[in-house]
């Protein structure tokens, strides 16, 4: 009988718990219950977020002939595309609750009676959790009503003294993030803590079309993720293979978002770049890979890369595949018809890709095996670390590093879910590779990012598996 009363005083107290919990997460919105076609008004929302921590989402749903642009973010990202205006943070800010706020702007054709629903998404006990917002009802009158001006008196001046315009305006957050100056000399890339890094390959298949394949080194890094990469002016982006991330495009900037990344230590992701009008020249990419380590906000900066639009594209890929790499020192405005076109082109395409890789792997089996026995060292023991200097999806020789990245030191090739890798060294300690690889950039070699590597017999695995098994620390 006592233990029957004590487990109900168990449930008791569990279900009082979660109600606890429940409670003090709310979320409000002081968006008017009337509106004048035409007009616009400042929307404040009030988040009680309690101890929640980590990655959320704040969306907020608005009916067609209403848009919003950002006011304040509290450090979140924010975009505006389908009647979906959405606030992501890799980390919530850290205080009890918080406000952000954002433009409503109504169209001169809209009337009516029109509902706005809203959901914050978050992350807890590794599950995807989500909080609705109570849905605010807003009467835009009959058709052809004449707007009026909104008064400034209609937001409280607390408001307006908590929740200051930002410097960027009415701009998206995350806009103008990175600046990409066309024949700008670019950003160097740079590992992040964790040892997390990424790459980028650029190939051309037309004179205004290219693909671009980002590789992203995570190790064993889970939770939420995200890639973005800031494309020039006038281009338009397409996904092409996404690793189950959530892809966006807002303005100049892609995103391939992960609430959770996947298991695997890398991650690829494709987007196809079209240049539309712009004219033929030169032009830049740069990008950063965000990440939670310690529940701390990080990030690897993957650098910029080059890559010609017009008659140069097409010299550029005849005369080397490999070199649109890194250099160092659903699009919703599109229509219908151009998005089933697109994808058809991406099939043909992404089939004559595969088959060129392989009929490029054969060949290169076959040349490797006259210069194996001189290029690969004898079967590894233990943990050793190397650094990789670059990687393509083709074979070359000494002379090429030479001409390209005024290199003429020894290197092994080492042939990796699909990529002919090259590396050099080979070290019995994790600081000893990590000095090589600074030597390697302070020596002006014209490396796409070097980075250290680690093996185990032979194996590849992660650096931070081998500093685990070798005992060693991580040096930056």
């Amino acid at each position: 009988m006592l233990h029957q009363i004590a487990l109900f005083l168990n449930v008791i107290g569990v279900l009082f718990v979660d109600a606890f919990l429940v409670a003090n997460l709310n979320i409000t919105q002081n968006i008017p219950t009337t509106l004048a076609p035409g007009s616009e008004t400042r929307v404040v929302v009030e988040v009680e977020k309690g101890t929640l921590t980590g990655f959320a989402k704040l969306q907020i749903d608005l009916p067609p002939g209403l848009s919003a642009t950002a006011i304040e973010t509290k450090g979140a990202s924010f975009t505006f595309a389908d009647g979906k205006a959405k606030f992501i943070w890799m980390a919530l800010p850290s205080s009890p609750s918080f406000k952000v706020s954002y433009t409503l702007t109504a169209d001169a054709s809209i009337s009516g009676v029109q509902h706005i629903n809203g959901r914050l998404s978050y992350i807890e006990d590794n599950e995807r959790k989500t909080h609705d917002m109570s849905t605010s009802v807003v009467d835009f009158g009959a058709p052809g009503a004449v707007p009026v001006a909104q008064s400034e008196a209609a937001v409280p001046e607390e408001e307006v003294n908590n929740d200051l315009v930002s410097a960027a305006g009415g701009a998206p957050a995350g806009a103008i993030a990175i600046a990409v100056i066309d024949d700008a000399p670019g950003t160097a890339p740079m590992q992040g803590a964790g040892g997390v890094g990424g790459s980028r390959i650029i190939t051309p298949v037309s004179e205004k079309e290219m693909l671009v394949e980002v590789l992203v080194r995570k190790g064993d890094i889970r939770g939420f993720g995200k890639l973005q990469e800031v494309i020039p002016q006038g281009f338009t982006a397409l996904e092409k293979s996404s690793s189950e991330a959530i892809f966006t495009v807002q303005d100049r900037i892609v995103k391939f978002v992960w609430l959770n990344l996947p298991a695997t230590n890398e991650i690829r992701v494709v987007y196809k770049l079209r240049a539309n009008e712009r004219p033929d020249g030169e032009y830049t990419i740069d990008g950063e890979f965000g990440y939670l380590l310690n529940d701390e906000t990080q990030k690897a900066v993957l650098g910029s890369s080059k890559f010609f639009v017009g008659a140069r594209a097409l010299e550029a890929i005849a005369n080397d595949p490999s070199g649109m790499g890194n250099m160092s020192g659903s699009d919703p405005e599109l229509a219908l018809r151009q998005r089933q076109e697109a994808e058809r082109k991406a099939a043909e395409e992404v089939a004559a890709q595969k088959r060129a890789r392989e009929e490029a792997e054969a060949r290169a089996q076959r040349n490797a095996q006259n210069t194996t026995a001189n290029r690969i060292p004898a079967p590894e023991r233990g943990v050793t670390y190397k650094v990789q200097i670059t990687a393509a999806h083709r074979e070359v020789g000494k002379s090429y590093f030479r001409a390209r990245h005024n290199y003429g030191g020894d290197f092994q090739i080492e042939r990796h879910e699909g990529w002919i890798k090259y590396v050099t060294g080979g070290y019995a300690d994790y600081k000893s590779a990590r000095d090589q690889r600074v030597g390697y950039v302070q020596s002006g070699h014209n490396f796409p990012g070097p980075f250290v590597t680690a093996y185990n017999d032979g194996r590849r695995i992660t650096v931070q598996e081998a500093l685990v098994i070798s005992k060693q620390q991580w040096v930056q």
